[in-house]
């Protein structure tokens, strides 16, 4: 009963996010809330998502969410990347193989990490990501990242940092999100991944729309 994004943002206001920013891109016009701030990719056509994130980069400071605009998710991931409080955090799918069947033919940002998902709540040991990427394979997977990272102001640094890195060799115009975040890996810099048991969406077609009902 309500546009994907409205709820989206509406979810990251009640987990305390004071300010929202979105990049528009394709039909930005139709992109209007009164409670947002827009900054626009009009070269969303031919650029990458890394590029998308560079177009809002000077608001990626102090602590903060970044997220892809059409996924849903369960409110309480925020708040358990928000608990961990490393410098860059981000929410895995640990039963991203129970999707595979409706999810062959898409793109997806699969996780290998330095743990595998223990399914012991009890156990809070840290994990990291080691490799983050469209290419994985499959069987070399622990997970897939929902596209939901949580930065401190530490982290806000290094990922404007390394998209000024990629701005200068080239790499930024076609750079998805994955590339950025292995390119901080790559540095030395340490990626927290918190498994979640499902229970997202990735919006991209109309059976995603009754998908999203079920899960909601």
């Amino acid at each position: 009963g309500q546009p994907l994004l409205r709820r989206h943002v509406n979810m990251l206001k009640d987990a305390g996010v004071g300010d929202v920013v979105v990049v528009r891109g394709y039909m930005k016009d139709k992109i209007n809330l009164s409670s947002i701030q827009t900054v626009d990719n009009d070269l969303f056509a031919s650029t990458g998502e890394a590029a998308s994130l560079a177009c809002a980069v000077k608001h990626v400071r102090g602590e903060c969410f970044i997220t892809y605009g059409d996924i849903l998710f369960r409110h309480h991931y925020l708040d358990q990347l928000t608990e961990c409080g490393d410098d860059i955090v981000v929410a895995v799918d640990a039963l991203w193989k129970e999707r595979r069947a409706d999810m062959e033919d898409r793109v997806r940002d699969l996780v290998r990490c330095s743990r595998v998902f223990s399914g012991d709540y009890l156990d809070d040991a840290p994990t990291h990501v080691e490799r983050i990427a469209n290419d994985i394979d499959v069987a070399d997977a622990h997970g897939e990242w929902i596209g939901v990272a949580k930065l401190s102001a530490k982290g806000s640094d290094l990922v404007r940092d390394a998209i000024a890195a990629m701005r200068a060799d080239g790499s930024l115009p076609k750079a998805n999100m994955p590339q950025l975040l292995q390119r901080l890996i790559d540095a030395g810099h340490a990626v927290r991944a918190v498994y979640v048991p499902g229970q997202w969406l990735d919006i991209d077609e109309a059976a995603d729309v009754a998908r999203a009902g079920r899960l909601l």
